[in-house]
């Protein structure tokens, strides 16, 4: 019952914006371009299940929010974008005819992390990343400081762990945001090194565009007022990834 509740809330978190800006340019013999600008605010609920406490959490919330931002800090371009045709005298896309766009994001990314402590807290679409005190599963026989369950998450990380390597709360939440491990020599510096310390912190332009993609992808929605993400179902799979014993 509390779960079906969480899952019936309104929106507190996940991807919201209030519009963006769109304006598209056509040059002869080239793909038209469109350049989209706006605010866009992340939230992602912390929540607190650990049994011990968490006395510095306040502090590794607010060193992840500003790198969070940091990280999805820029421009990024995606080529060959299906999409609603865009009427540039009405200002929105029209969705019944459709068209190929290279687009251009100067998106600024607002990122806030809020703790929360109770279930009711969370609605359903809320992006989440749950605070434990251990993980079972393991990586190549290794102890797991974080793990996540596909796009959308939910994420988790082991809050001793957390206090050690400060990048690992953000290296679970860009998996949310569709990035994968990298392995081998190129990952010495990479945040989404598999198994990574505390000096790993580096986002390449590609990954960039990865999340933006993620985040963007309801374009369309999101051009015409107010846009909530659709539902990620974030209760009911957080509920399932902790009670999974493997986790």
């Amino acid at each position: 019952m509390k779960v079906s509740f969480a899952q019936g809330r309104k929106l507190s978190g996940g991807i919201t914006c209030n519009g963006l800006r769109i304006q598209q340019s056509h040059m002869p013999g080239k793909m038209p371009e469109l350049l989209v600008t706006g605010d866009v605010t992340i939230t992602i609920k912390v929540f607190d299940l650990t049994s011990t406490g968490v006395p510095k959490l306040n502090n590794l919330m607010a060193y992840t929010q500003h790198n969070i931002t940091n990280k999805l800090r820029g421009e990024t371009m995606e080529h060959n974008r299906y999409l609603s045709n865009y009427d540039t005298k009405a200002n929105k896309f029209n969705i019944n005819t459709m068209a190929t766009y290279n687009v251009r994001y100067r998106i600024n990314y607002i990122v806030k992390l809020k703790k929360i402590n109770r279930l009711s807290q969370l609605s359903g679409n809320d992006f989440v990343l749950a605070v434990v005190d251990r993980i079972c599963f393991k990586t190549d026989n290794l102890t797991t400081s974080g793990l996540t369950l596909r796009q959308g998450g939910p994420a988790t990380v082991v809050y001793n762990d957390w206090c050690k390597y400060p990048n690992i709360s953000m290296h679970e939440f860009f998996h949310t945001l569709g990035l994968e491990h990298i392995k081998g020599a190129s990952s010495r510096k990479s945040l989404m090194a598999e198994v990574a310390g505390i000096n790993n912190n580096m986002i390449s332009l590609s990954e960039l565009s990865i999340m933006n993609a993620y985040l963007m992808r309801g374009l369309v929605d999101m051009s015409d007022g107010a846009y909530a993400n659709p539902t990620l179902n974030t209760a009911e799979n957080l509920r399932k990834f902790l009670n999974n014993p493997t986790n």
